[in-house]
């Protein structure tokens, strides 16, 4: 407790964030000097670095949406070693003595994600074992962030928003960020903490990758900058088809994941358009991303906000023909990458959970009510000592 204590106290605090996101490409890690309190507080990233996962890694790890008990049980501890073996290499490799690193906050891996269902409870369930994180490396961690907000009656996602708002808040304008992983997900920010909207709008790049790796059977993991889609050509039937998708006619709060939009889905979208080049069936699927996206925007934030600009991170904007297609549905509204602002827009998840983590040591609720439909604000995570 004294430990605790201390770093409460610190005027300035480092911290290690750890993300594996929807898309299970690796391990994002980030070294960060955390200072201030509260809506004051401010972040300086120190260093970052990604660390793949070996391609049967990640095929054990998609498999586990549908694993049993004993395999899920057991990769929880080996997904917790896999954390903390990066964790330990961006210390080796900046020269940081864990002695000197206050706390990690570790989202982990999302293995399944339930909000929203008629039948069901909202649920969420995210992998990689604290203990193991803390054991290994020394250092206090904070994870498993979700259920403190589905808790408090919210959906248990987004919880970037509160670091967004942090981080990127701009008197006077009124900004989207909008962060392109597996799943896609826009945070809105007027002024005020409270007024800030942020859901999910549907896929980014889940769908287009599971394709990728379907029609190459596994040879190929993604389409670079999105060349492929870019050589083809778009199927308005196809086009049609996905934009009537349920889950775009759910009002926010509101979040989804690989329930909804992963391989199941793309098996479904192979199976049925066949006869469609590899090309064309990319550029529908990378147009549907970016028209799902508009139209999260026009159904649900144009009515409430004038947005004045439009910054993207995550693997999506790597993709120009993504990027190519989001510039031409929006307009006149200017778009750029997060790295315009001053910060690694690929380092920003993993630098969200690392401000997150501060504030649940600080003893302050990090959700954003608005965004995840919680009656009230929640301190997130739990403490591994």
């Amino acid at each position: 407790m004294k430990r605790l204590d201390k770093i409460r106290k610190k005027k300035t605090r480092i911290a290690l964030g750890l993300m594996s996101g929807t898309s299970v490409d690796g391990i994002d890690a980030v070294l960060a000097e955390i200072s201030g309190r509260g809506l004051r507080t401010g972040a300086r990233i120190l260093a970052f670095e990604t660390h793949p996962f070996e391609p049967p890694m990640k095929r054990r790890i998609l498999k586990l949406f549908s694993a049993g008990a004993e395999e899920i049980c057991e990769m929880n501890f080996i997904l917790g070693e896999l954390l903390a073996d990066a964790a330990l290499k961006l210390m080796c490799r900046t020269g940081t003595p864990p002695g000197e690193v206050d706390f990690i906050g570790s989202h982990g891996q999302t293995l399944y994600h339930l909000s929203g269902h008629p039948r069901r409870k909202n649920s969420t369930l995210q992998i990689g074992e604290g203990a193991v994180i803390a054991a290994r490396t020394g250092v206090v961690t904070v994870c498993d962030f979700r259920p403190a907000d589905i808790s408090a009656g919210g959906t248990g996602a987004p919880l970037v928003p509160y670091a967004d708002y942090l981080l990127f808040r701009k008197k006077g304008k009124v900004r989207a960020l909008l962060n392109l992983g597996g799943i896609a997900n826009v945070t809105v920010l007027p002024g005020k903490l409270e007024e800030v909207m942020a859901f999910d709008t549907g896929p980014a790049n889940m769908v287009i990758d599971s394709l990728v790796r379907l029609r190459s059977r596994g040879r190929m993991k993604w389409d670079p900058e999105g060349r492929l889609a870019g050589r083809g050509r778009i199927n308005e039937e196809l086009l049609g088809d996905l934009m009537r998708h349920p889950y775009f006619q759910l009002s926010p709060p509101k979040s989804t994941g690989r329930e909804l939009f992963g391989e199941e889905f793309a098996k479904d979208l192979w199976g049925k358009k066949r006869r469609l080049s590899l090309e064309d069936l990319l550029a529908t699927a990378t147009f549907f991303t970016a028209a799902s996206i508009y139209r999260g925007f026009d159904d649900f934030i144009f009515p409430r906000f004038r947005v004045d600009e439009i910054f993207v991170s995550g693997g999506g904007v790597h993709n120009q023909t993504l990027m190519g297609f989001l510039r031409k549905v929006f307009g006149p509204i200017p778009i750029g990458p997060l790295n315009d602002l001053g910060i690694d827009g690929d380092a920003k998840e993993a630098l969200a959970f690392a401000l997150l983590a501060d504030a649940t040591l600080q003893g302050l609720p990090s959700n954003v009510p608005g965004a995840t439909g919680a009656k009230r604000p929640a301190v997130l995570g739990k403490i591994v000592l």
